[in-house]
């Protein structure tokens, strides 16, 4: 299979976890409120608003998300679109895996609101998708450390997964 077709199920996630400071949990509670919605609609919302704004190009055309990648894989690329989706009952709200924690009266559920990168669309300088392996361990410790600093959010999971197998996670 070439690597054009198999672009369309290799892909990045970022897994976003609760909100961090204070001003944030009561913005994120507050809006719930408003709107009559649950706490995790609401941050979802949230998380969506900022993926929206990390996607949406500036004046000279990139967006947010093309120069972080661009700086972590160190070669020029153009992030065209995100999807979102969940991970439920996964991942607890401290950001630890769920099937870790051997005593399930200690699973808290978290549904946590994913951003999704399939490779299609982080397209090299000739216009061609990436390869996803570029974004190995060391690249995803950067951009999970990065992204907990732009998002304030308690934590950030990444993996990629390729081929139809999982990578290791982050």
């Amino acid at each position: 299979m070439s690597y054009q077709n198999q672009s369309d199920s290799d892909h990045l996630s970022i897994i976003v976890g609760p909100p961090g400071p204070e001003n944030i949990i009561n913005s994120v509670h507050n809006f719930a409120a408003k709107h009559d919605i649950s706490l995790d609609d609401a941050w979802t919302v949230y998380v969506k608003s900022k993926a929206d704004y990390f996607i949406e190009p500036d004046d000279s055309g990139l967006s947010y998300f093309s120069e972080i990648f661009t700086d972590i894989l160190k070669q020029d690329v153009t992030v065209s679109e995100y999807f979102l989706t969940h991970y439920i009952n996964t991942f607890s709200a401290d950001g630890q895996l769920l099937a870790k924690i051997k005593d399930i009266s200690k699973r808290e559920p978290y549904i946590a609101p994913a951003i999704i990168f399939h490779a299609k669309n982080i397209l090299d300088s000739e216009g061609k998708p990436i390869n996803i392996k570029l974004f190995n361990e060391l690249n995803r410790d950067i951009l999970q450390s990065l992204m907990l600093l732009l998002w304030n959010v308690n934590w950030i999971h990444t993996s990629i997964s390729y081929g139809y197998k999982k990578i290791k996670a982050k």
